[in-house]
């Protein structure tokens, strides 16, 4: 399992939601050493305590050297390499490059927050686009670089200076859900792009039909719900979006929403047992159909 933070859950005052900057809170569910919680003016959710900037460097490293939280994901970035195989996530990042375009006009600058693997990278290179990466892990940067010979700096966003480049597009796929403060991550965005560039933000879907369920389960003392939660809200994982807390926070900083959409989730990279794999695959077909889907993708515009 990933680090867990040092800091555990109290009833202490709290910090202001990172949104709309209310106080005022209620319990979602609590997994001992960390609540999660939503705010009560805005509806964003976010985990209670957040970690230090130590604690959180700590735990991103060591996701990706040790097992990861779910240990049905740890086949989910095997084919992220140069001799990939075309499957349904390389086909969606195809389309979220796609959907940039519709926006921007066509290829031009591209920064890729949260670089990753660099895959994304590598498949915005070979449309045109020309890429730079931020990476806070320096082994997969490291990794990404040498696979696919890319530009990628290493550390946080708010750390990285551009020289006065103002960016075509943006990406942040898996990226916003992250961060202690996503506001002021899409304040700086917007800061970055030129008039008329266009970010795109891709984020668990918190009102997926899976997580409602599993969040009934465990307020209803479901046995073994404990387990269940870790899975759901993973250690890395700050803050949980729904479509409408996704569009305010791209609105107040600064942008105008052009595309908002429920994605699924594919589940061929997880490895996982049938008697798993089946009601959950279920779930997240009735999901869709309800419109409760896995994800929520954006493309927002500086105007």
């Amino acid at each position: 399992m990933a680090a867990m933070p040092a800091t555990t859950a109290t009833d202490a005052p709290l910090v202001p939601c990172a949104l709309c900057g209310s106080s005022s809170y209620r319990r979602v569910v609590d997994l001992g050493w960390r609540r999660i919680l939503k705010c009560a003016q805005c509806g964003l959710v976010r985990a209670d305590p957040l970690p230090s900037p130590e604690e959180k460097l700590r735990a991103e490293t060591y996701d990706y050297e040790q097992d990861v939280a779910c240990p049905e994901v740890q086949d989910l970035f095997a084919n992220y390499h140069r001799d990939f195989v075309e499957d349904p996530i390389i086909r969606r990042m195809r389309q979220h490059l796609a959907d940039l375009e519709n926006v921007t006009g066509g290829p031009g600058t591209l920064l890729d927050v949260g670089a990753a693997t660099g895959i994304f990278m590598h498949l915005a290179r070979e449309r045109g686009w020309r890429p730079i990466g931020v990476e806070l892990c320096e082994t997969r940067a490291q990794e990404a670089m040498k696979e696919f010979d890319l530009d990628i700096r290493v550390g946080t966003f708010e750390q990285q200076s551009f020289d006065g480049v103002h960016f075509d597009g943006m990406s942040m796929l898996d990226v916003v859900e992250h961060v202690p403060d996503p506001l002021a991550m899409l304040r700086r965005a917007h800061a970055l792009l030129r008039p008329g560039g266009a970010v795109f933000i891709a984020v668990p879907n918190q009102q997926c039909l899976l997580t409602v369920l599993v969040n009934t389960y465990a307020r209803l003392g479901g046995p073994n719900a404990q387990k269940l939660l870790p899975r759901l809200y993973v250690p890395l994982h700050l803050h949980y979006f729904t479509p409408a807390t996704l569009t305010r926070l791209v609105t107040t900083a600064g942008f105008q929403r052009r595309l908002l959409r429920h994605a699924p989730v594919y589940l061929g990279r997880y490895t996982m047992p049938l008697w798993m794999k089946v009601p959950l695959k279920s779930i997240l077909t009735v999901g869709g159909a309800l419109g409760m889907n896995g994800r929520v993708e954006i493309v927002a515009v500086k105007a």
